[in-house]
């Protein structure tokens, strides 16, 4: 993670700089992944670590706590992965159990005076965002507390500048690593064990469990932080237009 993420991560914060951050900008950011295949040139954790980015980029922005990521993400009931790469995604995860860690943890933020609790998902699994929606919901009573869940780039769509939709471990995803983790991530990898370096289109089924633009052509430092810098000032925009109706009482 780059080192600026510091500044608004909530495991790094002394008590005196949380009571800053929320007597500034009440705003506490939930993210939410799962350890799942990325490929072989990205880490497993790829959901956690790109939810984190957006949302302490959208803090550093707009003002907020951005809380660790929960990693026990919604994956079924296999541990799914390309042919002879099965057996590295941790799944077996039941829908209650994320509802009630959600749950808590919307909870305790709110008892702790946050006023807007956004959940952001890295994991873009409709189930996983509802399921932090409804978390959301539950620990807040709409007027002086709220917020909302979403998927990380859930309110964009393709531009000259970023023309790519969310992926599984292509472009989009291995970007967004590039740029925030880069140490993490091995393009190489992809043509040492054998994958398609070529094509521009792979699906998430095919030999190499990725699913959009080919990373190994289309993925760059660039264009991460473009998709992190600017899927988090969307949600950050948000985050605070939502601060300001429970404020005013609307």
């Amino acid at each position: 993670m780059l080192k600026a993420y510091e500044k608004v991560s909530y495991e790094y914060l002394r008590p005196r700089q949380v009571k800053e951050i929320r007597e500034r900008c009440p705003i506490a950011y939930v993210t939410a992944g799962a350890m799942e295949w990325h490929g072989v040139h990205n880490p497993l954790g790829v959901d956690g670590f790109k939810a984190h980015a957006v949302c302490a980029e959208a803090a550093l922005q707009h003002g907020g706590v951005v809380l660790p990521p929960f990693y026990q993400g919604l994956l079924g009931f296999v541990n799914w992965g390309p042919n002879n790469w099965e057996g590295y995604t941790l799944s077996f995860n039941e829908d209650e159990m994320f509802e009630a860690a959600m749950t808590g943890i919307a909870r305790a933020l709110v008892y702790s005076g946050w006023k807007v609790i956004v959940g952001v998902t890295g994991h873009n699994v409709g189930q996983q965002r509802d399921l932090m929606r409804k978390a959301i919901e539950d620990a807040t009573d709409g007027r002086t507390s709220g917020g909302f869940a979403v998927f990380e780039g859930e309110f964009h769509t393709p531009t000259a500048e970023i023309p790519y939709h969310m992926d599984h471990a292509g472009a989009w995803e291995t970007s967004c690593m590039m740029y925030t983790n880069p140490d993490l991530v091995d393009l190489e990898a992809l043509r040492t064990e054998g994958f398609d370096t070529e094509r521009d289109d792979l699906e998430m089924m095919g030999p190499e469990g990725i699913g959009g633009k080919n990373p190994f052509k289309y993925a760059s430092a660039e264009l991460g932080r473009k998709i992190i810098t600017g899927t988090a000032d969307t949600i950050g925009r948000k985050a605070l237009e939502t601060l300001r109706r429970i404020e005013s009482g609307a």
